[in-house]
């Protein structure tokens, strides 16, 4: 079986870790399979998707332009050029990642002569809330052959609106790398005293990731408790109008810290954290900075949004609630003032880490689906 998994993107965000580490996962269990993503900026310095393949020693190929803002000539390029692709190595399977590489992949075997020699098209749905139901991924869903996701209730959505029988559906848990280096404590750094309570916040600093509920309710547990700081990890462009403006308004500016965005020293933030919070996934639908938070034995509180209320186990590994601060700054009062209560959920946590989002699992869930559409493929031709 030969694979090619497209990504339309060269930034190390969103789906990036989570298709690059099934890439890596997949090979390691002997499959054949290649990664095309957009090439990066020559003069970008952080972390890519071409760095990280690289980096990782994963089969890639960088002929197609993927580019999913409109180019007419990039996408005329890559019609024809995955389509070639695909029939010089013999490609059985495309696997997609983003509606852009999705649909370009549909469009490239769209002529009824290729349709009966196209291998099969895939998707990985991403998104924290589902595909986009609207016409136009309605067609391109039906020219697909087969769908995977994270989440039960994602998959349920999808099925629903898309007309999807069980055969053509995969769910797959999401997959982590867990760190075993060491840490060290960052309060110091943060200018936080020992005996201080830290909650912690993960993720892109943007208005519709529910940071006013977290900022309300961190008022309120600050009413109630003084020995508390927020750190808010993460950056934007929008952080004036999500974070800035709101603490000045609420009076919170001393207890909150902003720590920027963090490489170097991310897994010792993550441990520093007395209990972590969210209310709203990111671009990655399956919320990765909050469960690598877990992996480091951190309670967390999360909303019941998106597929939350699947990574969390309410009152096992932490707590689920509803966007509401009073019910919030409720549950974490009650995790900072027990200890008990917090190793208890902390050492939960972690071991659904563990036990639950393994790269290596997701990869042979995902490689037997593979071969089931494979294989009713070929007995229908």
């Amino acid at each position: 079986m030969k694979i090619l998994q497209l990504l339309s993107d060269w930034k190390w965000t969103g789906p990036a870790e989570p298709v690059v580490s099934l890439c890596e996962a997949q090979s390691k269990q002997g499959a054949n399979v290649t990664i095309a993503y957009r090439k990066t900026p020559l003069d970008f310095p952080e972390r890519t998707v071409e760095k990280e393949v690289k980096k990782r020693g994963i089969r890639y190929y960088e002929g197609f332009r993927l580019n999913r803002y409109f180019s007419i000539f990039d996408w005329t390029y890559d019609l024809k050029a995955i389509k070639a692709y695909v029939e010089d190595k013999k490609i059985d399977l495309i696997h997609t990642n983003l509606s852009h590489d999705h649909a370009i992949a549909i469009f490239s075997f769209l002529s009824r002569k290729l349709r009966k020699q196209r291998p099969l098209i895939i998707r990985t749905d991403h998104k924290r809330e589902g595909l986009p139901q609207n016409i136009s991924m309605k067609w391109i869903m039906s020219k697909t052959d087969g769908l995977i996701t994270y989440s039960k209730r994602i998959m349920e959505r999808d099925m629903s609106f898309f007309k999807l029988p069980e055969e053509k559906v995969c769910v797959a848990p999401p997959g982590i790398k867990i760190h075993n280096g060491i840490t060290k404590d960052m309060k110091g750094t943060w200018g936080i005293k020992p005996e201080e309570k830290v909650i912690g916040v993960v993720g892109r600093l943007k208005p519709d990731r529910g940071y006013d509920v977290i900022l309300k309710a961190f008022k309120i547990i600050r009413s109630k408790m003084g020995n508390v700081k927020l750190v808010v990890v993460g950056r934007s462009s929008q952080v004036d109008k999500s974070i800035n403006e709101p603490i000045r308004e609420l009076g919170i500016r001393d207890d909150v810290i902003l720590a920027g965005y963090i490489i170097e020293d991310y897994f010792s933030t993550i441990s520093s954290f007395d209990v972590f919070v969210m209310m709203r996934a990111g671009s990655d639908g399956t919320a990765r900075a909050l469960r690598e938070v877990m992996s480091m034995g951190v309670p967390a509180v999360v909303s019941d949004l998106g597929m939350l209320p699947e990574l969390v186990d309410d009152g096992i590994n932490g707590f689920v609630v509803d966007s509401n601060e009073e019910n919030l700054a409720e549950k974490l009062l009650w995790i900072l003032k027990n200890d008990d209560l917090r190793n208890k959920l902390g050492t939960n946590a972690k071991n659904k880490a563990i036990n639950e989002w393994d790269y290596a699992k997701q990869a042979k869930i995902i490689l037997d689906f593979y071969d089931r559409l494979l294989s009713k493929q070929k007995n229908n031709t």
